[in-house]
């Protein structure tokens, strides 16, 4: 497999140590070949490239700029790696968060709830979940990135410039803690790390995936 992966620059920044893990990771186990930033990396690409993402907006960048190039989630080519060592968290029980920009990417949102399951963990849905979520934490109440006319224009502007409404802080605050009142577990898992922000910015005790498959790595 000729694979490319984009670690996602918000995610790095997040966790340079567990980032830096997967990568070696990756390279290790599979031979992926790394790059940066999406941003610069996409016209780097060649077309017999499959491009393996972390983030939801790498992914949807990739879909529209490059649509030649084949695609997957990490969690797509995680969970059918049997040489990984999962943690086991013993039967913990936490709410899956889906993110807005990755509402159409079934197979994502699948596999995520299928490591989960490897990782012996129990699973809880909300209402607005896969294709329904219309959750990207308070990123979407900020003005859009000047990189998203560039790489996706017709899935964050054509199709969804009435999401973006500027607002206030403490008006985003208070709208995600109206988001988590929701939750009925302790704990909250997205895969994103705008909903990552979100959450916590309304008091929700929330983690990224990629820090829980980390733990033994």
């Amino acid at each position: 497999m000729s694979a490319v992966y984009f670690p996602g620059c918000k995610y790095t920044i997040h966790s340079r140590v567990n980032s830096r893990k997967i990568r070696q990771y990756l390279i290790r186990q599979h031979g992926i070949r790394q790059t940066g930033c999406c941003s610069t990396g996409l016209d780097t690409l060649r077309e017999e490239d499959i491009a393996v993402y972390t983030c939801p907006t790498c992914s949807a960048f990739i879909q529209e700029y490059t649509p030649k190039n084949r695609s997957l989630s990490i969690w797509e080519i995680l969970e059918n790696d049997d040489a990984f060592p999962w943690p086991d968290y013993s039967g913990d029980t936490v709410t899956v968060q889906d993110c807005w920009r990755s509402f159409d990417n079934r197979p994502m949102q699948d596999a995520v709830r299928h490591i989960l399951g490897l990782m012996n963990v129990e699973t809880v849905e909300i209402a607005k979940n896969f294709e329904k979520t219309d959750f990207c934490g308070s990123s979407l109440m900020k003005t859009q990135s000047p990189r998203y006319s560039r790489f996706a224009p017709v899935r964050f502007f054509d199709n969804a410039k009435d999401k973006f409404i500027p607002l206030p802080p403490e008006e985003q605050e208070r709208r995600m803690q109206e988001h988590g009142k929701q939750f009925t577990t302790d704990k909250v898992v997205c895969y994103c790390t705008g909903c990552l922000h979100g959450l916590k910015l309304g008091g929700v005790n929330a983690v990224h995936l990629m820090d829980l498959i980390s733990a033994r790595l």
